[in-house]
């Protein structure tokens, strides 16, 4: 096989020399070249696709990158970019990445390789500099940036004067009389969407607006993410008017519109920015949209390739922006503010604080709407919600209609008969029964009956960042300093030296501070990291009798598996908690996260936008993870029981599990699980049914010899004996030894 050795002897030149003139990366001079470029055509040497490649030195082909097509605009443009190439007879070799940096940058580096005569970019990743410095930034290849601009990048870059329309836009509608306006756009990371804010605030504060009429909803460029921030921050209380930045974005904020019966445009007015299009067939009805020139940016886009190789020497880079004609867009008089006609009834919920009872009352106002009530749903601790189940199983008196009860409590409810039983019920809905996951039913049953109506479901699992477990580096550093490769770890002895590779303290070359989080700061949550290791070590708190065991030789392993594990994590583990443990995830100071997909939504929440693309789940180390969710109980006293009744159906509706997945991003229901979009959005979803089939229950004494246990009383034992382990003044043996007399007390 011929190589670049052969090339640099045949035409007496250095190895270097011939691949800065085959990969065009350095000027090499024209009679090198030619010696070069002669001795690759007698050798037959073929370094690209083609040999007809390298033969003609020209490839008649432009590289286009962009992250998807489903915005109108985005298709727009790319049917003046090819337009254009066939009209000066070259063809295009079109790449999607899906928003996904690590396939974006795989695409661009094979459109170098095969040395493609352009390239143009619409980039998911503006913000990672050096990997376009050190590629299309040493390539000599023409580079036009759509949209989103690299800094320090010496590119064409062909966008919208976004701020210049948002800007005229806010004007004109303060102009007309509104007074609240709300912009919902992408995030600031992304010029386009910069300059829209810009424009908007800029406009506001012209205008003498109050600071509080300000209102920005940032969120990710998908219909998906923008239904999502308008259910939860427009909905209830809808602006006079939104203006979106893009047409997926306005398509989310219709349908929460939809979904809350918000007229559009006789409540609010929405505006979007979008392509000029003859058709309004292509619009959505009632939304305004503005007609930016995306054919003509598509077709300049081409125009400045080819004058980029034409004159390579003296060619100057372009920063362009089309103007966005916004004078003949006809607004609608500014709607009234008027409250909300008051309803007819109510049904009153006693929850603890959980992202799934957010979505649940995000999207409430269906039900509400349709049923002519209002639902109120009151929020305690953990420990005031038990207390309110127990008062209502001694008096039978509550003033809530329905309760949210733990997993773990199901006993307890069960034979203390706090809540209406419903077996009946689901036996009567087939369909309805037949929709839930098995396990989640199954979390509702105790000797043969239903007490409740699962709500909360999921699985406990490992969440990772994938880009430091691909990274070549990173994976040969681990390999030299185990001498085994770089994986996801299966057992808790791989998580701990993962955990430990990755914590800067005992390794000065780890990519984050800490290796994963260890959460302390509550009992039940802590109870949970303690569980997940004994189970795996094959011990439990209790044997099949009943008796106590947790100074078993399994039990041991367990706990010193865990408190190896406290070394490896982010600090401050007595004051940990799962919302810090996801925002220390999320900003990149940790690699893996314990934790279970309800919480999922707070990776969206949390995670910075270059890290979100390059998380990844798996199975629990152990595979053994704790059998986790939360059941609707509806009280016996309640005078609303079909109606509550009619609103446990509902929750199952195929319509609003797909809501309810999309602003959590987990659900009891199988229909999201079945969904190709939902788990391509939430890939969580495709482990939940082996994680839950794996998974063990709390299993709990609730009777004692005089009185009734509850649950939180076990999980104080563990929580204060591993409290003491962190402590350092206890071995893990003298550690156990107390819980295990802790234990028996309780059950005297």
């Amino acid at each position: 096989m011929v190589t670049m050795k052969d090339i640099a002897a045949r035409a007496g030149v250095s190895v270097a020399t011939v691949s800065y003139c085959i990969n065009n990366t350095k000027s090499v001079k024209p009679a090198t070249r030619d010696r070069i470029m002669q001795a690759v055509q007698e050798l037959g040497y073929i370094p690209n696709d083609s040999a007809q490649t390298l033969r003609s030195r020209s490839t008649q082909e432009f590289g286009v990158v962009f992250p998807d097509i489903d915005d109108l605009g985005e298709s727009e443009i790319l049917k003046g970019i090819a337009a254009a190439a066939e009209a000066q007879d070259y063809s295009l070799q079109i790449a999607l990445s899906t928003s996904t940096p690590k396939l974006e940058q795989k695409i661009i580096e094979r459109f170098l390789r095969k040395q493609v005569e352009g390239l143009i970019i619409l980039t998911c990743q503006p913000e990672n500099t050096d990997f376009f410095r050190n590629t299309v930034g040493v390539s000599n290849v023409p580079t036009v940036f759509i949209d989103r601009m690299p800094e320090k990048i010496d590119a064409n870059f062909l966008g919208f004067d976004t701020y210049r329309v948002c800007l005229q836009l806010t004007a004109r509608l303060i102009d007309a009389g509104y007074r609240r306006i709300a912009l919902v756009a992408g995030h600031r990371r992304f010029f386009s969407e910069m300059e829209s804010i810009r424009g908007y605030t800029d406009a506001m504060d012209e205008r003498h607006m109050p600071p509080g009429a300000v209102q920005i909803v940032e969120t990710d460029l998908t219909k998906e993410a923008a239904f999502r921030q308008a259910m939860f921050h427009l909905a209830d209380d809808p602006p006079q008017a939104v203006i979106t930045t893009s047409n997926p974005l306005s398509l989310g904020v219709m349908e929460a519109f939809n979904l809350t019966a918000v007229d559009v445009p006789g409540r609010t007015c929405v505006i979007t920015l979008g392509a000029d299009c003859w058709n309004r067939s292509n619009y959505l009805p009632n939304v305004i949209h503005t007609a930016q020139a995306a054919y003509a940016l598509g077709q300049h886009c081409v125009e400045l390739l080819l004058k980029n190789r034409k004159s390579p020497q003296f060619f100057e880079k372009e920063f362009l922006l089309f103007p966005d004609n916004v004078d003949d867009l006809a607004l609608p008089p500014a709607p009234a503010l008027t409250a909300p006609a008051p309803a007819r009834d109510r049904l009153r919920l006693l929850v603890p604080s959980l992202p799934t009872v957010d979505a649940m009352q995000a999207i409430a106002r269906e039900f509400e709407l349709a049923h002519n009530l209002r639902l109120e749903v009151d929020c305690v601790s953990y420990h005031e919600l038990f207390e309110a189940i127990t008062r209502l199983a001694d008096t039978g008196e509550g003033a809530y209609d329905l309760y949210l009860f733990d997993v773990s409590w199901l006993e307890y409810v069960a034979r203390r008969g706090v809540f209406l039983d419903l077996t009946d019920f689901l036996q009567q809905h087939e369909t309805l029964r037949h929709s839930l996951l098995w396990r989640n039913l199954q979390n509702c049953c105790f000797d043969g009956r239903c007490c409740g109506f699962p709500l909360v479901g999921g699985s406990h699992m490992l969440f990772y960042r994938r880009d430091l477990f691909d990274n070549p580096f990173v994976r040969r550093q681990f390999e030299a300093m185990y001498n085994a490769p770089l994986q996801v770890p299966r057992t808790w002895t791989e998580f701990n030296a993962v955990a430990r590779f990755f914590t800067r303290e005992h390794n000065p070359y780890s990519p984050t501070a800490c290796g994963t989080t260890v959460i302390g700061s509550i009992h039940e949550d802590c109870a949970l990291e303690i569980l997940t290791r004994l189970w795996s070590y094959g011990g439990d708190l209790f044997d099949e009798n009943g008796r106590p065991c947790l100074n078993s030789p399994q039990n041991i392993k367990g706990l010193q598996s865990l408190l190896e594990t406290c070394r490896y994590a982010k600090r401050g583990i007595a004051a940990m908690t799962i919302e810090e443990s996801f925002r220390a995830f999320g900003a990149g100071e940790t690699a893996m996260l314990l934790s279970f997909t309800e919480y999922a939504s707070l990776i969206r929440s949390n995670v910075e936008g270059s890290i979100i693309s390059r998380i990844d789940c798996a199975m629990l180390p152990g595979r053994t993870p704790v059998n986790v969710g939360w059941n609707l109980g509806i009280a016996k006293s309640t005078p609303h029981q079909a109606l509550a009744q009619e609103f446990l159906t509902w929750l199952c509706h195929r319509r609003t599990s797909y809501y309810m997945t999309i602003l959590n991003g987990q659900s009891v229901v199988t229909y999201p699980h079945q969904n190709h979009e939902l788990r391509k959005l939430f890939p969580w979803l495709a482990l939940v049914e082996e994680g839950q089939s794996r998974s063990r229950s709390r299993r709990y004494p609730i009777v004692g010899r005089s009185r009734w246990i509850t649950p939180a009383e076990t999980e104080m034992i563990l929580y204060r004996m591993f409290h003491r382990l962190l402590s350092g003044k206890l071995t893990v043996w003298e550690a156990a030894e107390q819980g295990q007399a802790a234990l028996l007390r309780l059950l005297q």
